[in-house]
């Protein structure tokens, strides 16, 4: 359990946080846009008889392991606003989240991915109703980070340099046999490429990568027959590096010498991206994820008090700052994400 405490100190003091709290060195600080909100702190009381705050008088956070450095950096920032305020963080893991916040034990839910079905319709049966996602961060392309963006990759003697999310989609699930695509010449490969099937592999269909890209990218369609699905992505790609006929998807920051990341794109005559730190920041890279914090609203009712200041304050300049700051590399919002994420909570 980690407890941030800290002596009395004005308001006005989170004026000049961003010139004398944290300094961020890593090449993400550049990425921070300069038109992001300043934080102004709003007064508020601290809620005493709210089921998230311990017997010790501190406000819970249960949820993800891997935002462990950017809550403790954000509670220090809060607690020099708001010096009445102290935290306690219960970081397991991401699947610890969801039970906790539905049950009020969390005061959010640090995540490193959306809830999975079944989480969420435990949590609808609870609450009655769906929590509210908010984008924190991008996720990082550091090798010591839990969540990255993921690729498409394969073996780097194959020559093919670019794939679109269709032609991808329509590679790895299953479909009628005239929209399959099941061997690269398919995918513009010539010669004795053309005739080669392609062997597929990438994360389960139960993990949250595997969700995700079933879900968001491969339109809801069942993994086509023969995919070979790995419950981590480091076996994923081992599965493209040793087989010179792969095609596989997996964290970004997993990449080894025996497979190359392609170039993806979201329509066949845009050029691509290879997940460069500007591209995931701007929204240019297909295949870009995101930490969340998931807060509970009851229906017809307000944001809690505290969690709508606390979000305030993630979602500020300083509060991006703070997570550009963070030594596992998570990627700041940029504007139009901010804009978005903060209009959830009126």
């Amino acid at each position: 359990m980690l407890t941030c405490t800290a002596q009395s100190t004005p308001v006005d003091a989170i004026e000049s946080i961003s010139e004398t709290a944290l300094h961020p060195a890593s090449a993400t600080a550049a990425l921070i846009n300069t038109r992001l909100p300043r934080y102004r702190p709003e007064r508020i009381a601290f809620p005493r008889e709210a089921p998230y705050v311990t017997p010790a008088g501190e406000i819970s956070i249960i949820g993800y392991n891997d935002m462990l450095g950017i809550l403790t950096a954000i509670n220090t920032l809060f607690v020099k606003a708001h010096p009445d305020f102290r935290f306690s963080l219960v970081l397991k893991g991401t699947r610890t989240a969801p039970a906790a916040l539905a049950q009020g034990r969390s005061a959010f839910a640090p995540m490193g991915a959306e809830f999975s079905d079944a989480e969420l319709a435990a949590y609808e049966n609870v609450v009655g109703s769906k929590p509210i996602a908010i984008r924190v961060a991008h996720d990082s392309l550091e090798p010591r980070a839990l969540s990255a963006p993921l690729a498409l990759y394969v073996h780097h003697g194959n020559p093919i340099g670019k794939l679109s999310i269709d032609q991808a989609a329509r590679a790895f699930t299953a479909r009628t046999s005239g929209d399959q695509i099941t061997r690269w010449g398919q995918l513009g490969l010539t010669g004795e490429w053309a005739r080669r099937p392609i062997h597929l592999c990438g994360l389960r269909a139960t993990t949250a990568l595997g969700i995700f890209m079933q879900k968001h990218k491969f339109g809801g369609h069942q993994y086509a027959e023969g995919f070979s699905g790995f419950p981590q992505s480091v076996d994923a790609v081992k599965c493209v590096g040793t087989d010179p006929l792969a095609l596989g998807f997996a964290a970004l920051n997993r990449a080894t010498p025996e497979v190359k990341a392609l170039a993806v794109s979201d329509r066949p005559d845009d050029p691509g991206s290879r997940g460069s730190r500007e591209d995931i920041v701007s929204g240019r890279y297909p295949l870009d994820r995101h930490l969340y914090i998931f807060v509970r609203r009851s229906p017809g009712q307000p944001l809690d008090t505290f969690v709508r200041e606390y979000l305030r304050l993630v979602l500020s300049y300083e509060g991006q700052q703070a997570i550009a700051a963070e030594t596992l590399g998570y990627l700041p919002l940029n504007a139009e994400e901010v804009e978005e994420e903060l209009s959830k909570l009126d």
